[in-house]
């Protein structure tokens, strides 16, 4: 705004002069603040209004602290068009905080979220316009809701929905819904600020956020939410939490929203997680040119979710990972040949990891649970009455977990004695290398007493003693009988990775009972399916049996590719007297996997390595449904390998990608 604008305007209106320019400042401030709710009030936003609506008027007298609405109509005719043309600006705290304390009284806001469109948009519609600035949706709607943000923290705002009479289709700020339709049909994209639940929106912004703070620092929703609501929810979180040293100013610094807002500032951990597997959803459909549509009419948004997660879990089961056709010079290497030829040289490792989701207590049952609170599919719900020692066939007594007999009753006593529920995952963890807790306020939460999976005593001449039930496999050497129980739920067995020594993962699976080598066998075949798409070589701690079993069952799908032990495992858990180990499986007899320099080509040990970082996720999954659980941890290698290319490129190994038609030629 010039001098010479200014001087006109006080020309054509001489009330102006009983503002000072601060306060002329602070109008056309707060009135850009107010630019969308007027623009929905008028039929065309290209063009200005020549006033303003009544609650807009009210709205930015009291903010300026005016009584009578009559100047602020004159400001606006001065300098309306000013305001109409200008950018969005920024506003500081001081600002949103005496905009807000006269605009919630109103029923708007600042950030109040309207719609992304202003007429109906089904092209054959009579109220359908190509003109996006011509409104012809009717009826709004508006309601309370709070708004979590990165810079502003949270934001007490309104949030309001237009219809089209002539469609029956209600245009919310994330989707639409047909009025005689149970779905909820997203616009397309990824919005800036994301519906999580009917009165709590999320800005992407924070959204990613909490979702790299998943991938790389193993935090749980609750963590996540907790941080936030301590550290971000207020603009002055660092004065609000340390009162006393900030004595001298912590009587003057406000939150946003205001002690009688209906909706809670803080935002919950389902609404973390909500709206993690919400934003991914929306991304994936936004990289694959599709559009999310949900049920609308679920009972929540938990529920609202569940299909989309299933389906795209299935579509990332085998080769749907993005990365799944990497290359790069430390996973792929091109060699001549003894016969002078050049030809290429690509690894693989696999290796599994003790994580694990709730599954039915019958070994090695896929079925799924109806809940998380049962312990049995529906298939063996009538198994719900027997004993809790494994092989018991007998029924549990009642006010009891296991029957009538005296040592089945000892092995109970003794294990809801020891008072820890946590002990199989804290086990769990200290093997994984790592110990990141879901609630990092581990005292308040008190509910996993007789949670934990199989348990294992050895019946002693002193009684039940519990063991570890990962370092007894085999006979006891003191003679004593063994005896296994579950007295809570059982977790599925491990994850299964397939990784390229650069460390990019290709694929995930679950194995529910064991570590079986036909599990495996049947998961690399669904990761490699065709010939040209196995690698010459595939490291696995346990190849010398996997290969025994191939050669056992006939398959011959693996046949050119070379079943090396890890350096690491060859050396230390493979014995010299085992011949088909040492024939096939022995890493020194592929000298093809050994560099002009003498060392070793691919980082054979990048399943251990990796297993680090994946394994800090065993208490953050540990409880979830396994649809969520699935697509969690498929969404974690995505990122995580999205990072790991970007670090490739980086360091000057040149990723790049096969292309998918040399990896699964067409048939025709």
């Amino acid at each position: 705004m010039s001098l010479q604008q200014i001087a006109s305007s006080l020309a054509k209106f001489p009330e102006l002069a009983l503002l000072d320019f601060h306060s002329l400042t602070l109008f056309i401030r707060y009135a850009s603040l107010a630019k969308e709710e007027i623009e929905f009030s008028i039929p065309n936003r290209e063009l200005c209004p020549l006033s303003l609506p009544t609650k807009i008027l009210r709205v930015l007298a009291s903010a300026l602290g005016e009584c009578d609405t009559r100047l602020i109509e004159i400001c606006w005719s001065a300098f309306g068009e000013l305001v109409w043309t200008q950018p969005e600006i920024a506003a500081t705290d001081e600002e949103i905080l005496a905009f807000n304390d006269a605009a919630l009284l109103h029923q708007t806001s600042f950030r109040h979220l309207f719609p992304p469109v202003r007429s109906c948009q089904s092209p054959i519609c009579v109220n359908h316009r190509d003109d996006k600035s011509i409104m012809t949706l009717k009826e709004p709607l508006t309601h309370r809701a709070t708004l979590f943000t990165v810079k502003h923290g949270a934001l007490p705002i309104y949030t309001t929905s237009f219809y089209c009479r002539a469609c029956h289709i209600r245009y919310y700020h994330d989707y639409h819904v047909h009025k005689q339709s149970s779905l909820r049909t997203y616009y397309g994209g990824v919005p800036d600020v994301v519906q999580v639940a009917q009165h709590f929106f999320v800005e992407s912004a924070l959204l990613e956020l909490f979702t790299n703070n998943m991938v790389f620092g193993w935090l749980s929703g609750t963590n996540c939410a907790r941080i936030y609501n301590e550290a971000l929810s207020s603009p002055h979180a660092h004065i609000v939490n340390n009162k006393t040293a900030f004595t001298a100013i912590y009587q003057d610094t406000r939150h946003f929203t205001p002690d009688d807002w209906t909706v809670t500032r803080f935002i919950r951990k389902e609404d973390t997680m909500n709206g993690f597997f919400l934003y991914s959803l929306l991304l994936h459909k936004a990289e694959h040119n599709g559009i999310l549509v949900l049920p609308h009419d679920e009972a929540s948004q938990r529920d609202r979710l569940q299909p989309a997660l299933a389906e795209r879990n299935s579509a990332m089961e085998g080769t749907g990972q993005e990365c799944y056709a990497h290359a790069c010079d430390l996973c792929f290497h091109i060699v001549e040949n003894e016969h002078g030829q050049l030809t290429k040289l690509q690894a693989a490792g696999c290796d599994g990891n003790t994580i694990g989701h709730r599954s039915c207590k019958v070994h090695d049952c896929k079925n799924p649970l109806p809940n998380l609170r049962h312990h049995f599919c529906e298939q063996h719900g009538h198994l719900r009455l027997k004993c809790a020692v494994v092989d018991c066939s007998a029924d549990h007594a009642a006010g009891h977990r296991t029957c009538d007999r005296t040592e089945h009753r000892a092995l109970e006593t003794a294990y809801f004695k020891r008072g820890n529920a946590m002990f199989q995952l804290c086990s769990r963890l200290k093997k994984a290398g790592v110990s990141v807790p879901n609630n990092s306020v581990s005292g308040l939460d008190t509910s996993r007493e007789g949670e934990d999976e199989e348990v294992v005593f050895e019946m002693g001449p002193g009684g039940p003693v519990e063991l570890d039930p990962d370092e007894c496999e085999g006979k006891p050497e003191t003679g004593n009988r063994r005896m296994r129980a579950i007295f809570g739920g059982r977790w599925t067995h491990n994850e299964q990775l397939i990784m390229r020594p650069c460390g990019v993962i290709l694929s995930r699976a679950t194995l529910f009972g064991s570590e079986a080598v036909s599990a495996v066998h049947a998961f690399a075949k669904a990761t490699f399916p065709t010939p040209e798409s196995t690698p010459e070589f595939f490291i696995f701690d346990n190849n010398c049996k996997l290969d025994a079993h191939q050669r056992a069952i006939g398959d011959e799908h693996f046949k050119n590719t070379g079943k090396p032990v890890d350096v690491f495992h060859f050396q230390c858990k493979h014995k010299l007297t085992d011949l088909h180990c040492q024939r096939y499986c022995n890493p020194a007899a592929f000298p093809e996997m050994i560099g002009p320099d003498g060392k070793w080509r691919f980082n054979t040990s990048i399943c251990e390595q990796t297993n680090v970082w994946f394994g800090g996720f065993i208490a953050v999954v540990r409880d979830m449904e396994a649809t969520r659980y699935n697509f969690f941890l498929d969404e974690m290698i995505k990122r995580r390998n999205r990072y790991i290319v970007a670090e490739l490129e980086r360091k000057g190994h040149f990723p790049w990608n096969v292309p998918m038609s040399s990896l699964f030629p067409s048939s025709d």
